[in-house]
């Protein structure tokens, strides 16, 4: 299960450095994009506890949720109202939150959740690992 239903408008760039369109640098992308029209729900890929709910200067508001076996969901580029608190349990599939405007470090790309899965720290192929993380 991911996030959303959307196409997948950027891959996870698994190490590779990719031109950032909207800054115009080489970079990493460590996650998928994935189109969806603002306030579109966003919903937790695994039971978890919320790490953080942050507001990030790049990533706008990002919720990381931790799940059993060393994996962490990073959901960026959300709407500002996110109801989950830190320390708080998700259950998969419930509500983390709603697609907001595009992070500022991605506003050249179409209205999009970034999602991002790491493994023990380590950012990890998204739509490679899913299955793993919920069996």
């Amino acid at each position: 299960m991911l996030p959303l239903s959307g196409d997948v408008i950027n891959k996870y760039s698994a190490g590779e450095l990719v031109k950032n369109q909207t800054l115009g640098d080489w970079r990493t992308h460590d996650g998928i994009d994935m189109a969806a029209a603002s306030g579109t729900p966003v919903k937790a890929v695994a039971d978890g506890v919320v790490e953080t709910v942050s507001d990030d200067p790049l990533w706008g508001k990002t919720v990381t949720i931790s799940h059993s076996g060393g994996y962490s969901s990073c959901y960026s580029g959300l709407s500002d109202d996110v109801s989950l608190k830190d320390g708080q349990t998700v259950e998969i599939g419930q509500l983390v939150g709603y697609v907001g405007s595009s992070p500022l470090s991605e506003v050249a790309l179409e209205s999009h959740l970034h999602f991002g899965l790491k493994l023990d720290g380590q950012w990890v192929d998204p739509l490679v690992t899913m299955d793993k993380l919920q069996d």
